[in-house]
C-alpha cells in the first residue's frame, strides 16, 4: 500500500465490526484509518410532484446511506398540523429538498411547517435545497434560522455526488474515519481498474449491506443501506417481513422461534453462529439485505440488471467470511440473481475493505487480498446443451438441462466453453470450480415447505454449502 503515513509508506487501518476492531498493517500502537459503518443519519426528503424528484432524492440518499425517516410531497394533502406533527415525530438530522419551479409554493407550505416542528431543538436539522437558482431564491427566505446548503439539481451526476458528499460528511465524526461505504466503493474502483473489467462488491456486514459496480474508468454507481445480519438483522425481518426470510432456511422453523433467532442476533454483536441452522439464518438474512436494497435502488430509477450482470463480483464483510467458500458463492448467486458468466471471489478477511480505505485517500495495492471461488454460469437453454470444461485434470463434457444447478470442481486454470454458442469464459486456479445455474430467472422458491426444503436441501448440497445434519 502506497498512502504516506507518520511511520513510513505503509499505512495501518483499523476495520471495525460490531463490538470489535481488525488492524491491519505493521503498527501496534494506533492506525493511520479507521473503517467505520458511521453515524445513522436520519433524513427527511421533500418533494415535487414529479416522479423524477422522488426517485432522484432516493436515490441520493441510497448512495449516502441515509435513513429516509419521511418523505412529504410539495403537493400533498397534509395540512400544516399534520406536517409538523410528522416532522416532529420524525425528527430528522437533515432535510433534502428536490424540487422544480412549479414547487415553489408548495415547498414553501412545507418548509413553513419544519421551522414550526424544529423551533426550539437544541440542534436544528440541516436543510439542502437541490433545484435551480431561481427556486432557491424563492424558497430560501421561508427558512431562516435554519442552515441552508445550495445544491444544483439532482438529475446531474456531480450534483448527485455533491449531495453524497455533504451526507456523508454528517456520518463522518472525524477525519481519520474512512465510511465503510466509502471504503467499499474505492475498493471497486481499485479492483476494476486492475482487473480491467466491470466489478461489482458485494459488501454484508452485522449493520450495513452495500453494492458498488465499478468500471475499469472509474466510474461506480453505488447502493447502500442499513441492513445487515446482526445488529441490524430485525431491520431486515421488518422489511422483508419473518416469511420471506424464512422461505431460505432449509428446515421447518415455526415463526417465534425463528423471530427469536433473529431478535437474539441482533443482541450479541459479532456472534459466531454456533449451530448449521444459525448459519443458514445469517445466510438467509443476507439474501434478503441484498434482495431488498436492490428492490429500493428500483423504486429510485436505478436499473439493477447491471449489477446482476456483472463480469467479477468479490464479495467482502460478513459472507466472505462464512466458513466454506461455498456459502459465499451460493448466497452472492440467489441475492442477487445473476445473469450471463462472472468470475465470484471473497476477500482474505477485511483485507479488501482495509485496502478500500486506504485507496480512498490515496493509492492501494489490492494484490493477494481476493481468493477466486468460482466461474458462475446462468443459463436458460431452450434444450439440452453440453458444457466442456478443462482444467489441469482434462476435459469434462456436461450435459445441462433446464432446473440444474450444479458444482464441477476444478484443478488449476479453467477454460469453459457452451456448446453451440460462441460464449467461453476462463480463469486461473478456482477454490470451488464452475457453478452451473439452470434454475431460471427470476428465482422463485415454492411456496409448499414440501417442495420447497427438498428444492433448497439439493441446491445446498450440489455445492456442498451446508451440513444436512440437524437441517433437513
Amino acid at each position: 500500500m502506497t498512502v504516506a503515513t507518520a511511520t513510513g509508506l505503509v499505512a495501518t487501518v483499523d476495520v471495525a465490526h460490531e463490538g470489535s476492531a481488525k488492524r491491519i498493517g505493521p503498527r501496534t500502537d494506533a492506525a493511520d484509518l479507521r473503517v467505520w459503518t458511521g453515524t445513522p443519519l436520519r433524513l427527511a426528503l421533500v418533494v415535487g410532484r414529479e416522479n423524477a424528484d422522488r426517485a432522484a432524492a432516493s436515490a441520493a440518499a441510497l448512495g449516502a446511506c441515509a435513513d429516509i425517516v419521511l418523505t412529504l410531497a410539495a403537493n400533498g394533502r397534509e395540512s400544516f398540523i399534520e406536517r409538523a406533527t410528522a416532522i416532529r415525530e420524525a425528527d430528522p438530522d437533515a432535510v433534502l429538498i428536490v424540487a422544480g419551479s412549479r414547487d415553489q409554493n408548495g415547498v414553501i407550505d412545507v418548509v413553513e411547517a419544519l421551522r414550526a416542528a424544529t423551533a426550539g431543538r437544541p440542534k436544528p436539522p440541516v436543510v439542502l435545497i437541490a433545484s435551480d437558482e431561481r427556486t432557491r431564491a424563492r424558497i430560501a427566505p421561508s427558512l431562516a434560522p435554519l442552515a441552508l446548503e445550495a445544491i444544483p439539481g439532482p438529475t446531474a451526476a456531480l450534483a448527485r455526488e455533491g449531495i453524497v458528499a455533504r451526507l456523508r460528511g454528517m456520518r463522518r465524526p472525524a477525519g481519520d474515519i474512512v465510511l465503510r461505504d466509502e471504503a467499499v466503493e474505492s475498493a471497486a474502483r481499485a479492483v476494476a481498474a486492475a482487473d480491467m473489467r466491470d466489478t461489482l462488491v458485494l459488501d454484508v456486514s452485522g449493520a450495513s449491506t452495500s453494492l458498488a459496480l465499478a468500471t475499469p474508468t472509474g466510474a461506480v454507481i453505488a447502493l447502500h443501506s442499513h441492513l445487515g445480519v446482526g445488529t441490524n438483522a430485525d431491520r431486515v425481518v421488518a422489511r422483508a417481513g419473518l416469511d420471506r426470510v424464512r422461505r431460505w432456511v432449509p428446515r421447518a422453523v415455526d415463526g417465534p422461534a425463528l423471530l427469536e433467532r433473529v431478535f437474539n442476533r441482533a443482541r450479541w454483536p459479532d456472534a459466531v453462529p454456533a449451530t448449521t441452522l444459525t448459519l443458514a439464518l445469517e445466510m438467509a438474512l443476507a439474501r434478503e439485505a441484498v434482495a431488498h436494497t436492490l428492490r429500493d435502488a428500483e423504486r429510485s430509477g436505478i436499473s439493477v440488471a447491471p449489477f446482476r450482470a456483472a463480469r467479477a463480483i468479490v464479495c467482502t464483510g460478513r459472507i466472505a467470511r462464512f466458513p466454506r467458500a461455498a456459502q459465499c458463492a451460493i448466497v452472492a448467486i440467489d441475492a442477487l440473481e445473476t445473469r450471463g458468466t462472472t468470475c465470484l471471489s471473497r476477500e482474505a478477511p477485511d483485507a479488501l475493505i482495509a485496502a478500500g480505505a486506504i485507496a480512498s485517500r490515496g493509492s492501494a495495492d489490492i494484490a493477494g487480498r481476493i481468493e477466486p471461488l468460482a466461474i458462475a454460469m446462468t443459463l436458460w437453454p431452450r434444450r439440452a446443451m453440453t458444457l466442456t470444461v478443462s482444467d489441469a485434470t482434462g476435459t469434462i463434457e456436461q450435459r445441462i438441462t433446464r432446473g440444474a444447478f450444479l458444482l464441477m470442481p476444478t484443478t488449476g486454470r479453467v477454460d469453459l466453453r457452451v456448446g453451440g454458442s460462441a460464449e467461453t469464459a476462463s480463469a486461473d486456479a478456482l477454490a470451488l470450480g464452475v457453478i452451473v445455474d439452470v434454475r431460471g430467472r427470476p428465482l422463485d422458491l415454492p411456496q409448499r415447505d414440501a417442495e420447497r426444503l427438498p428444492a433448497l436441501a439439493r441446491w445446498h448440497s450440489a455445492l456442498t454449502a451446508l451440513s444436512s445434519e440437524g437441517l433437513v
